[in-house]
């Protein structure tokens, strides 16, 4: 299975990027069940809107950054070949 990911990944690579800027609106601990993986994988979804099309996106992250509701915080977003973007926090 790793070998169909890789070539996928390498059939649709990333043609832009692009920084942008989102507000925290909504965050969820996952898994829902923490008690379940006791220290492992345990992480934030944020649901953030970004401000330049106020387009409501996912973006998860570690729990050992966590942001504040209505935090202003930058984004990548990673535009694909094939039309599919993707976002990922920056957190430098």
């Amino acid at each position: 299975m790793k070998s169909i990911a890789i070539v996928e990944l390498q059939a649709n690579p990333v043609i832009a990027t692009q920084r942008v800027m989102g507000v925290v609106e909504y965050v969820r601990v996952k898994p829902i069940n923490p008690y379940g993986t006791i220290g492992h994988n345990l992480y934030y979804t944020y649901d953030l809107r970004l401000d330049a099309d106020n387009t409501r996106i996912s973006v998860d992250d570690d729990v050992r950054r966590p942001h504040l509701l209505g935090s202003v915080l930058p984004i990548e977003r990673q535009h694909h070949k094939h039309g599919a973007d993707i976002y990922r926090l920056l957190n430098g």
